[in-house]
């Protein structure tokens, strides 16, 4: 009885702070769950008691897209999730408090890599997607092999939990090899992409230390390998893009599995985009969603958190590309590469503590654009906005094209007048919500 007059007061109290928050244009997406958690440290439990099914999503990159991909997948149910992107525990418990209701037929969070053990606590899902592992955020997660460490520990208190899993990314694979749980896999099967990223690139099995060896890769130290020694690979996958057809701002993703071949007519880009199409497939079709309307509501997914957002300005179209990390910035140079309309970036760089104190990872992206004479205009802005435009000059970019903004206003602003077919909008984490906003402001004029 104690317990439950606790919990009620946790809610109540999370749910009168969330109008306190609107007087200062906060949104809210974590601060709710925060009060209830330090009144009620157990007030995630209600969620796992209240869900027939749970399903986490971590990772370092694609976490939002794929959680947000599953939720459209899964529209016609009731679903308690995070859609914003607040997935540490408090943003979880946020979910709740904004939406309290006795019964949902799907619980779907995006959980932080460093927040997996707290969130897991409470709640037991009966499948983890596990996307990639990159190097994020170095001065709060450290090097690599320890946040995977740390999340390996996690999933081994969840022996019943099933794994979907990204095979190409040799570090989520081990996970295949070291735990007991059963695993759903996916990958890529089409041609190698010829720009690979070598300082990205994982030399050393994760299992035995041996040399590994790259047949072919897709990028980063994503691709298909086979190791010297122990015979640790990635050829064996359940669910493969065999095909992907890049257009301007859609693709056309293959997939194979047991049941046959389909196509997605995926409305974004990126082949990173076509990694988080066979996820969400795959966890769909594991729980027994229709072919058709997965393929139906992947089609006409919409993204409004800039994630390759789009919007129409005047004769032009402006995308917006969260770059948050090495691999997320090299992504997103590449798919400026293969876009040869004519274009303006604009970069927005800071370092406040959700993005990372250091920035020194800006270095091991992948930033110089093979059809720089396509572009007009690179404008670096926010509070590392020299950095960036540093890092332009060493990709020998002309001086003339490069203009530096600290305010991320005044940079939008000119790059949206200069003459040309689309924008490239590139922020970091901090910067994504207030630029897509402004933009979005601008547009609706």
């Amino acid at each position: 009885m104690i317990s439950k007059f606790i919990h009620v007061l946790a809610l109540k109290i999370g749910q009168l702070s969330i109008p306190f928050l609107k007087l200062f244009n906060k949104t809210g997406t974590a601060f709710p769950g925060k009060v209830a958690l330090t009144i009620d440290n157990s007030f995630l439990e209600v969620i796992n008691e209240k869900c027939d099914n749970i399903i986490l999503i971590t990772g370092t990159n694609g976490k939002t897209t794929t959680n947000n991909l599953i939720n459209n997948v899964f529209k016609d149910y009731t679903i308690l999730s995070n859609l914003r992107g607040a997935n540490m525990i408090q943003g979880v418990a946020t979910t709740y408090v904004q939406n309290p209701k006795s019964h949902y037929t799907y619980g779907i969070f995006e959980v932080d890599e460093g927040s997996l053990d707290k969130v897991s606590y409470f709640l037991k899902p009966d499948y983890i997607i596990l996307t990639n592992f990159f190097r994020d955020q170095l001065d709060r997660y450290g090097e690599i092999e320890g946040i995977i460490n740390e999340v390996l520990e996690d999933i081994k208190r969840l022996p019943n939990t099933k794994l979907v899993i990204n095979v190409d990314d040799p570090y989520v694979n081990q996970f295949k090899y070291r735990l007991d749980n059963q695993t759903i896999s996916f990958g890529l099967a089409i041609p190698s992409n010829k720009v690979i990223e070598k300082n990205l690139t994982i030399n050393k099995c994760p299992l035995c230390g041996a040399e590994l060896k790259y047949l072919k890769h897709t990028y980063g130290h994503l691709g298909d390998y086979e190791c010297s020694n122990c015979g640790f690979d990635n050829y064996e996958k359940d669910y493969i893009v065999t095909n992907v057809i890049q257009n301007d701002s859609t693709q056309e993703v293959t997939i194979n599995n047991n049941n046959g071949e389909v196509s997605v007519n995926y409305p974004y880009t990126g082949l990173y985009n076509a990694y988080n199409v066979c996820g969400v497939f795959a966890i769909s079709k594991e729980l027994g969603m229709d072919t058709d309307v997965i393929i139906d509501n992947m089609e006409n997914f919409s993204f409004s958190l800039g994630r390759m957002e789009e919007f129409d300005y005047k004769n032009k179209k402006i995308k917006v590309i969260l770059t948050k990390n090495p691999i997320g910035l090299s992504q997103a140079t590449r798919i400026i590469s293969d876009d040869n309309r004519k274009k303006t970036v604009v970069h927005i760089l800071n370092d406040n503590p959700a993005d990372g104190r250091d920035i020194s990872w800006i270095w091991d992206a992948n930033t110089f654009c093979t059809n720089d004479d396509s572009i007009e205009n690179y404008y670096c802005s926010g509070i590392r906005s020299e950095e960036i435009a540093l890092k332009k000059k060493y990709d020998d970019v002309s001086l003339e094209k490069i203009h530096i903004y600290d305010e991320m206003n005044e940079a939008v602003d000119k790059a949206i007048e200069d003459d040309v077919e689309i924008v490239y909008v590139l922020p970091t984490y901090t910067a994504v919500f207030d630029t897509r906003d402004y933009i979005s402001e601008i547009v609706n004029r």
